[in-house]
């Protein structure tokens, strides 16, 4: 067998793998993504911290980690106490609404959507409760990844003969590149994180949105999830934004949430991340689309690193081949 054979089946190996267990490849692969990030995260701390290199990188694990913890820990309990205070605000205005002279069908209307909205939230809820052992065993894989992740690397590139026999050298070219494309877009994307996530934390905290810093927080943490993380981020923003100020609070909401994604779509990513992918945004997102359809949400992340992997095979592979 060639090396595009055998890289080939190791991509085959891991989607099958993805198809059969995504909470275990996802949280590898979340495992990974951290990793870099605290790389990164220790690079920028080393020049303030600059001996013992230990102890940056020591400072970048916690900081990550504690993080990752407090908006987990903070999401749930928000959402769902700001979920109550809306379908208590709905509940009232439709008792007001009821009160005015209004047809039949749209007292009716009204009430029916009112309680869809309590009983999807119910729903939700119990589905979310049901996870919770699978997250608590792909959190534990999460932060054992990341801290062995250099290892690992290094067991890869000792081991590149036995996974590459044809043509070790070639294999190993493969594999640097691909891993380092990979490297520079989690890298560029931490700058563009922590610029979302300020953009949201200060926009809450100027129109006295109550939770500024757990909101920026998330927006950092949740930017690493393409396209799903604004969603995830939105959910919380627009409920404190509507609770605390109303219909006006929800439209300040909106657009905190539109100008930041603006921002990053068509001027910090472009700008930041144009070295690093080199693939027209609509392959991207029908990318994203079709594994988050194939694989849920493990899909989602699995995406980019196999549009960076496939990328590189057919430059290897084929077009090299082909001259």
């Amino acid at each position: 067998m060639k090396n595009k054979h055998f890289a080939l089946m190791y991509l085959v190996i891991f989607l099958a793998l993805a198809k059969l267990s995504p909470f275990l490849v996802t949280a590898l692969i979340v495992g990974f993504y951290l990793s870099i990030i605290v790389d990164d995260l220790t690079k920028i701390i080393t020049v303030v911290v600059k001996k013992p290199r230990w102890l940056s990188r020591t400072i970048s694990n916690v900081a990550i980690f504690v993080l990752i913890a407090y908006s987990a820990v903070n999401f749930f309990p928000v959402v769902l106490r700001e979920a109550q205070k809306v379908i208590s605000q709905i509940e009232r205005a439709v008792t007001q609404i009821g009160s005015l002279k209004m047809p039949s069908w749209v007292l009716a209307l009204l009430s029916n959507l009112s309680a869809s909205f309590v009983e999807s939230a119910a729903n939700l809820l119990n589905r979310i409760v049901g996870y919770v052992p699978s997250f608590i065993t792909a959190a534990v894989l999460v932060i054992v990844t990341s801290f062995i992740a250099s290892s690992l690397k290094k067991l890869v590139k000792e081991g590149v003969s036995y996974l590459f026999p044809d043509d070790p050298q070639d294999g190993k070219n493969f594999l640097r590149i691909t891993y380092r494309e990979f490297e520079r877009f989690v890298g560029g994307q931490v700058l563009v994180a922590m610029f979302v996530g300020l953009f949201v934390g200060f926009g809450a905290f100027f129109f006295k949105i109550p939770s500024a810093f757990f909101l920026g927080v998330l927006a950092f943490i949740t930017d690493f999830v393409p396209y799903l993380g604004v969603v995830i981020s939105a959910i919380p923003l627009l409920m404190l934004s509507f609770t605390t100020h109303g219909l006006v609070g929800l439209l300040i909401g909106i657009v905190i949430l539109v100008a930041a994604n603006q921002l990053e779509m068509w001027f910090l990513a472009p700008r930041i991340q144009s070295g690093a992918l080199r693939i027209h945004w609509f392959i991207i997102l029908i990318t994203i689309l079709l594994f988050a359809d194939l694989f849920s949400l493990g899909g989602i992340l699995i995406a980019l690193p196999f549009l960076i992997f496939l990328k590189n095979y057919w430059k290897f592979y084929v077009i090299k081949r082909a001259k």
